[in-house]
């Protein structure tokens, strides 16, 4: 009867060791995006919702918490129970804000958030409005030495990405251009197709129709190499630009805390996500490449390189918020 006693207690004090977390997950899953409906980020929570869900056994629902530049949703992910049942969809502005607002945000990006998946990336092109004299980035900047302060450069807005972008073409090279912030980078180009500036930074997505109608000319894309859309165009390197090779970029970031065993358990689950089909065309309809790592590492070291590099820039450029 001893044996038998000491059996029952050992395995009540298993049941009430074990980790809660084990048979995750045991309810729906919420990802925030923190922009309104419709956008790219919102568009790519909605395209890996159904098949994580598949992938796990629960429901994945998208639920839009906009708002600050993205900071409300942000800070709601941040303060939730580290449980894995409420992640978030984060994008550049993930690593610009804290260089941008330092401590006056509400949470500390670097610290309160687990990597879960990297989902994907998108090149920034510099157009050039057609009828500009330079045809190359080297005449850009030439042009640009030669008379300081006589080219515009718009952006979608400052401490936007193309803001940024802007910021670090001229401190790699040694120019000074007059930035132009619009309400978005779709009235930039816009304006830039009108003639009003003379560059832009942006995304090809935005820049598809005008692009194609011949209003405005890409001279030099951020990505590693030529995109297969554009071949015609290179890479900042290849023009002679180094340490431009910037991203637009996507992931899913967790709670900090998050238990490993649910960390892993997602992370598993998001690698046959990416691995589908119907997300990758649904992620190339918007103009988004598929990384060729997803894994949380790969998040992370994207997140590492890019708090690096925003910090230094906005420092250097001497950009600052109120």
């Amino acid at each position: 009867m001893k044996y038998w006693n000491a059996f029952l207690a050992a395995a009540a004090l298993a049941a009430a060791t074990s980790p809660a977390h084990a048979a995750y997950p045991e309810q729906p899953i919420k990802v925030v995006v923190p922009y309104t409906a419709g956008g790219s980020s919102d568009v790519i929570a909605r395209a890996i919702s159904d098949e994580l869900s598949a992938e796990l056994g629960q429901s994945v629902i998208v639920e839009n918490r906009a708002g600050a530049g993205s900071m409300i949703g942000t800070a709601y992910v941040a303060n939730e129970k580290p449980d894995g049942y409420t992640l978030l969809l984060a994008d550049v502005p993930f690593t610009i804000v804290p260089a941008l607002y330092g401590d006056r945000i509400k949470y500390d990006a670097k610290t309160d958030f687990a990597p879960v998946s990297l989902l994907g990336l998108s090149p920034m092109y510099l157009f050039v409005n057609p009828s500009f004299p330079a045809k190359t980035v080297k005449e850009l900047v030439e042009a640009a030495r030669a008379k300081p302060g006589t080219i515009s450069i718009g952006s979608g807005g400052n401490g936007s990405l193309t803001h940024l972008m802007a910021a670090l073409l001229m401190l790699n090279t040694d120019t000074k251009l007059v930035h132009i912030p619009y309400k978005g980078a779709s009235a930039s180009v816009n304006d830039l197709a009108g003639g009003q500036i003379d560059a832009s930074f942006t995304t090809m997505p935005t820049a598809t129709a005008l692009f194609q109608a011949g209003k405005i000319r890409p001279i030099a894309v951020s990505a590693p190499q030529r995109q297969k859309e554009t071949p015609d165009v290179p890479t900042f390197d290849e023009a002679g630009v180094p340490n431009m090779g910037v991203q637009s970029w996507w992931g899913l970031v967790a709670p900090a805390r998050t238990p490993a065993p649910v960390l892993e358990k997602l992370g598993a689950a998001m690698t046959k996500v990416m691995q589908s089909s119907k997300v990758q065309q649904r992620l190339n309809s918007v103009g988004v490449n598929l990384p060729p790592d997803t894994s949380a590492a790969a998040l992370q070291t994207l997140l590492n390189a890019d708090f690096a590099r925003w910090q230094d820039v906005i420092k250097r450029a001497n950009i600052t918020f109120e």
